[in-house]
């Protein structure tokens, strides 16, 4: 046991703590359910964000360069290929939607290899909330939230749900604003976020019965998804 507060991991000593063979740690990985990170040392990173232009198509607009140190996510695509090679060199870091997190040269890619990946405490704790893994059990009575697809297709308990592109985004937004911490979203927000002309949530899932079973409303304007409470 470490005596050390640590505030990252490595891969091996959260698979010890959830008693989790390598692969099931690499599905977590690979499918939106664990965030894995690097951490850098002064390296040029440009934060931007997308945009609509004139001609209806999306351009991207830089918000800041800057010599980063500190931890960066890796993407799902990015962490599929670490997993089955060992090792990817990467251009692009995770981001909220309707953002972007890169290099700043383009080529300027660094090179990931699993030795390098680590998990922060945060994610690690919240993971754990989330999907009831205490050591490599799940508690009774929690519903375990899985997407794929880029979260066209979601699995909630017994739930399924296959959505559409925009409804997609729309559950990415709320999920990633739950692993965060902020649980309750304007839906509003939350509609600008994921690029739906819509001025109602109820709208936007219309093709959706049980949509409701997925997301849950406060009763004023705004919502959330239906997961475990996090401490």
């Amino acid at each position: 046991m470490s005596l050390i507060d640590k505030e990252y991991f490595t891969l091996e000593e959260v698979e010890e703590r959830w008693q989790m063979p390598h692969r099931d740690l690499a599905y977590l990985a690979e499918n939106g359910l664990l965030r894995l990170s690097i951490r850098l040392f002064g390296a040029p990173i440009e934060f931007g964000c997308y945009e609509e232009m004139g001609n209806g198509e999306m351009g991207s607009m830089v918000l800041e360069r800057t010599c980063f140190t500190g931890f960066q996510d890796l993407a799902e695509q990015d962490l599929f290929r670490l997993f089955r090679d060992g090792a990817v060199e990467v251009l692009h870091f995770a981001a909220p939607a309707n953002h972007y997190c890169r290099m700043a040269d383009p080529g300027g890619r660094i090179l990931v290899r699993l030795v390098d990946v680590v998990v922060r405490r945060n994610e690690r704790d919240q993971v754990e909330a989330l999907h009831g893994l205490v050591r490599g059990e799940r508690r009774s009575g929690q519903p375990v939230f899985h997407q794929s697809n880029d979260y066209t297709e979601i699995r909630l308990g017994d739930l399924t749900f296959s959505l559409g592109p925009v409804q997609a985004r729309i559950v990415k937004v709320l999920h990633q604003a739950a692993l965060a911490g902020d649980h309750w979203c304007v839906g509003k927000a939350v509609l600008r976020q994921a690029g739906s002309g819509c001025t109602r949530l109820s709208d936007a899932f219309k093709s959706q019965s049980n949509w409701r079973r997925l997301i849950e409303s406060d009763g004023k304007g705004r919502y959330r998804l239906r997961l475990p409470a996090i401490p």
